[in-house]
């Protein structure tokens, strides 16, 4: 007699049960997974801007402003860094922001630009150390966050998402850091 080899019927429907039982069970651990790394990720790339404003304004000895910009190119005003964000040498001190590339000394340039977010869950704002909106943080030659008529400046960047709450902490001694306490977050 002749042995056939392969799977018999019963083999297979069960292989193909605990195969869809796997699949129920790991896709939404997955998509928890993905937006928890979003958030993440957005979160650094938020604390990394900051970093880079700080430091250009301390090599270049002048100011350094990042602002929320949807364009990548000048800052705007709609009280969602979700948008995106800029960052540029303010030589002229008018928090405006400009696209151009730097290549002269005394003049507005855009260092860095960061684009939107389309995570439709992940909500990003900014809050001055009264609790109103800001639009931008403007750092001195001395590394220290100010408001354009020179007052000293901190705030808080609430990172929320369907995962999970961060926030990015600037002081007024312009040192940043990120927290997940619930005390310091803002969300809508």
């Amino acid at each position: 007699m002749k042995k056939y080899n392969g799977f018999t019927l019963i083999e297979l429907l069960i292989t193909l049960v605990i195969v869809g039982v796997l699949l129920t069970v790991g896709v939404p651990a997955m998509k928890t997974f993905m937006q928890s790394g979003r958030l993440i990720a957005s979160t650094n790339e938020l604390l990394s801007a900051l970093h880079v404003a700080r430091a250009e304004a301390i090599k270049t000895n002048g100011r350094v402003t990042i602002c929320e910009s949807s364009n990548g190119t000048t800052c705007s005003t709609t009280g969602s860094w979700k948008n995106g964000w800029i960052v540029f040498i303010d030589s002229n001190g008018d928090g405006v922001g400009t696209g151009a590339e730097c290549a002269a000394a005394n003049t507005d340039c855009l260092l860095r630009s960061h684009q939107g977010f389309d995570e439709t869950e992940l909500t990003i704002a900014g809050l001055d150390a009264n609790g109103a909106a800001v639009e931008s943080f403007t750092f001195s030659s001395r590394g220290l966050p100010k408001n354009n008529d020179g007052s000293p400046q901190s705030g808080t960047f609430s990172i929320c998402g369907a995962e999970g709450n961060r926030a990015v902490v600037l002081s007024l001694s312009g040192r940043v850091r990120i927290t997940d306490n619930a005390a310091v977050i803002t969300c809508p």
